[in-house]
């Protein structure tokens, strides 16, 4: 046995827990960098928040996919939106050429199984075993291809029946749109898959729209989920220009957006392995004209999810034990700061998996636990999900039953804004996440209970409500209390 192998053997029990700590919530609301506009993503609406008022925007009423972004200066917004086609041939002519030539690749093997088969098994069309487009949600792309294209043998072997099976199914695919904020009604399309993206990110100068496809080989299984980091220019027509595969949900631009940094998984078989070892990379995306360093994909028999591929450098700067879920943000002075489970050997079967906050510093090229020495109830927070302030002197670490840690970063400095008694919902699943507004605000979802809500004589407030705190966690307003029940009811 290597010693890679046995490291992981050894540690595998102790970092088991850690992966029971829940996920990035579904519901997010995320501000320009001077907490002048918001943007919410409520069950698949979208809507603009003015950070004064509170009044919103619709943009999106529904089928919007998770994690949409709005500019640092508040004046774009990138959000995926489901979208389902009719028939193939439509469809076919907005994917991507890698796309289209997977789609007829998966086909071609559909077709050939029926003819080998002689029909359906088990009354379901015989798909490949492998490769990116085996999740149901996918092969229907191939299905209803074979279906609506049957020459005479697949027809004789199916019949009507089973060609109108296949085109019953749902073809659908993800649009990449930008829209001005000023303006919504002038959507753009920046780029079209079949597979979902998600997790949106506008780099800092504007040029660029970032974007996690989930290219996973089979269904989805334990604590990881498959994505590819892309680039999409927004001013040439490169629209998928790969990153890199099995990246970690939260990856950061860096200030001059010429370079994006992320945590990846060094495993190619992120299903199946029950300890992942990770790296914390920076990858440089842009020259210094603001080209996108990209050539284009030499796409094999089978197809491909990007256009492009990035020839920018790879610095490795930290090894993590990964997870989907864990994040990087940059702060002042391209510091970087992420989250890992902190890991101590020898370790006992009695010990406890602890999540930290890291900083790593390019000057001194040294990782710290910015964590070190505070509260160990700050261990107990679900730090993969914290939130800088633009300044980079506080940071916010959810905790169970929705509640948060303020704590200001070198100091002995740190309260709980939310009482325990006005925690909501699951323990360690997180429904919506405090983020900041500005340097000055952090807005934060908040119970019936809350004493920010209460009114005298009332034992509870109607419904949970979104509020305003000041940096120093102290509240000042309710920023939802204009917002109709049909969105706040939905929490």
């Amino acid at each position: 046995m290597n010693n890679r192998k046995m490291s992981c053997g050894l540690v595998a029990f102790y970092v088991a827990a850690i992966f029971l700590v829940g996920c990035v919530p579904e519901d997010s609301l995320e501000w320009s960098e001077d907490g002048s506009v918001g943007l919410l993503r409520v069950e698949g609406g979208l809507y603009l928040v003015d950070g004064q008022s509170g009044e919103l925007t619709e943009i999106e009423k529904d089928d919007v996919l998770l994690w949409p972004d709005i500019s640092d200066d508040g004046s774009l917004v990138a959000y995926s939106k489901k979208f389902e086609y009719s028939d193939t041939s439509e469809g076919l002519k907005r994917l991507p050429p890698g796309q289209v030539k997977m789609v007829k690749y998966y086909a071609e093997q559909i077709r050939t199984n029926i003819l080998k088969s002689g029909g359906l098994t088990n009354g379901e069309f015989p798909f490949p075993d492998k490769g990116l487009m085996t999740p149901d949600e996918y092969r229907n792309w191939a299905i209803r291809y074979v279906c609506e294209n049957a020459d005479s043998k697949v027809l004789e072997i199916l019949g009507e029946k089973g060609i109108e099976k296949g085109k019953e199914k749902e073809i659908i695919c993800s649009r990449i749109i930008v829209v001005p904020s000023k303006d919504t009604e002038k959507k753009r399309i920046v780029a079209t898959s079949i597979f979902p993206a998600t997790a949106m990110q506008l780099s800092p100068n504007g040029k660029f729209l970032a974007y996690l496809m989930h290219t996973q080989e089979g269904e989805v299984s334990n604590a990881f989920e498959e994505y590819g980091l892309y680039v999409a220019s927004l001013e040439t027509d490169i629209k998928a220009m790969h990153v890199d595969s099995r990246v970690a949900v939260g990856y950061d631009w860096r200030e001059d957006g010429k370079a994006i940094a992320y945590i990846s998984a060094d495993s190619d078989n992120l299903l199946h392995d029950d300890f992942l070892v990770g790296t914390l990379e920076e990858r440089t995306i842009a020259d210094a004209n603001d080209n996108l360093l990209a050539i284009p994909t030499e796409v094999p028999e089978q197809g491909s999810a990007g256009t492009h591929k990035c020839t920018g450098k790879t610095s490795e700067l930290a090894g993590v034990i990964f997870y989907s879920w864990l994040k990087v943000v940059y702060g002042p002075g391209n510091r970087l700061f992420f989250t890992s489970a902190v890991l101590t050997l020898p370790a006992s079967r009695r010990d406890v998996a602890e999540w930290s906050l890291f900083c790593y510093d390019s000057v001194t090229d040294t990782v710290t636990d910015v964590l070190a020495g505070v509260s160990n109830y700050t261990r107990e927070a679900m730090n993969m999900q914290f939130a800088l302030s633009p300044d980079g002197k506080i940071v916010l670490l959810p905790i169970k039953h929705n509640r948060f840690i303020r704590y200001e970063l070198g100091t002995d400095s740190m309260e709980i804004p939310i009482k325990e008694d006005e925690g909501f919902g699951e323990e360690n699943v997180p429904a919506f996440l405090p983020a900041w507004k500005g340097n000055e605000e952090i807005s934060c979802l908040v119970s019936e209970k809350s004493r920010f809500l209460k009114k005298e004589g009332e034992e509870k407030h109607n419904r949970k409500e979104i509020v305003i705190l000041g940096a120093d966690g102290k509240f000042r307003r309710v920023l939802s209390e204009n917002w109709p029940d049909s969105i706040m009811n939905k929490f």
